[in-house]
């Protein structure tokens, strides 16, 4: 069976397509190369905006190729291939345009434009948490074809726990992901700020975004100054590093549709803190604990809990070691290898 595979974010494209590659002859049809043992359509023209042209033209042209499967992880790739008796879309969460960045606005409404066309044509659409199907449910319209879970690389598996040290150091908590509203930020900065004088912590804020100076503010006005630090872009090889550099991890995102720091967090075997909503709390399952959505006094008393106590920091990390071992690349990849059957 041949499949043409579109890239996501770095983590999934590795774990999946590597995993799929054992049971089909994939390729992914990618703009820059990968760092993975897959095989690889690098479509690499020095010329500004059109590498991604020139890609959608070779998954418009997809047929010639004689591919058996197409699997695009957008629907508006997916949408243009028009290859609707064969194709498999990977949506990586719902859409909500009352929450999405103003200058997101127009690529969110072709995606939703496609996802429901592709629904109504029968095309099978995946996604990656049963918070992210009921909200595609009722929010999009769309009922998911199945639930996949996304797997964990062994790079960010630990073989240990954490032990708790920082009775005599500073406790360092990490945040990762984009600066936008919608992963709540600022809950995270609210509740530092209600503990800056209680414990010792460095805080990382890994991440880019259009708040980035409006938390750099937020960070200065707060006395958070060498208490906070923003920190750019990791190459994703370096991610585990960061991880276990840090003690415990924290989620403040809601409405998150996975959460993928979540798992690598639990996976290095940090104490995780998640919000009692959304699919992060579904992923990270009782090995979190967990504060109440949108509350940052809530969320300030759980991470002096975790400071203070370390016969269940410890536990905590167990914990998630244990869980995050039970998302594996193998089981999604065969899910998804029985959907390709059913469809060739």
């Amino acid at each position: 069976m041949r499949v043409l595979f579109t890239p996501h974010v770095e983590h999934y494209t590795i774990g999946l397509a590597q995993e799929l590659s054992k049971y089909v002859h994939l390729t992914v049809l990618t703009t820059k190369h990968l760092d993975a043992n897959v095989n690889q359509l690098v479509v690499n023209i020095p010329i500004p905006h059109f590498k991604g042209f020139a890609k959608w033209m070779i998954f418009r042209f997809s047929p010639l190729l004689r591919y058996d499967i197409i699997h695009a992880n957008t629907s508006q790739e997916g949408y243009f291939s028009r290859q609707f008796d064969r194709l498999v879309v990977t949506e990586h969460g719902f859409i909500d345009l009352k929450i999405v960045e103003k200058s997101e606005l127009q690529y969110y409404l072709r995606e939703l434009n496609a996802l429901r066309r592709l629904h109504e044509i029968g095309v099978p659409v995946v996604t990656i948490s049963n918070y992210s199907a009921k909200m595609l449910r009722e929010l999009d319209g769309v009922r998911a074809y199945k639930v996949i879970y996304h797997g964990l690389l062994e790079d960010f598996l630990s073989s240990r726990p954490k032990r708790y040290a920082f009775d005599k150091r500073e406790l360092r908590i990490l945040w990762v992901s984009r600066l936008v509203h919608v992963k709540e930020p600022f809950i995270l900065l609210e509740a530092l700020a209600r503990i800056r004088n209680k414990i010792n912590f460095k805080a990382i804020i890994r991440g880019e975004g259009p708040l980035a100076i409006d938390i750099k503010r937020y960070i200065a006005k707060n006395d958070l100054v060498g208490k906070v630090f923003l920190k750019a872009r990791v190459p994703f090889k370096k991610l585990p590093e960061l991880y276990n550099s840090c003690d415990i991890y924290i989620h403040t995102c809601s409405r998150e549709a996975f959460g993928f720091s979540v798992l690598e967090a639990m996976g290095s075997g940090l104490p995780v803190i998640t919000p009692d909503s959304g699919g992060a709390y579904e992923v990270a399952g009782e090995a979190a604990l967990t504060f109440k959505s949108h509350d940052p006094s809530d969320l300030a008393e759980k991470i002096l809990l975790l400071a203070h106590d370390a016969q269940l920091y410890e536990k905590l990390s167990r914990r998630s070691i244990e869980r995050a071992r039970k998302f594996t690349w193998k089981k999604a990849a065969l899910e998804y290898l029985q959907i390709y059957k059913e469809i060739a």
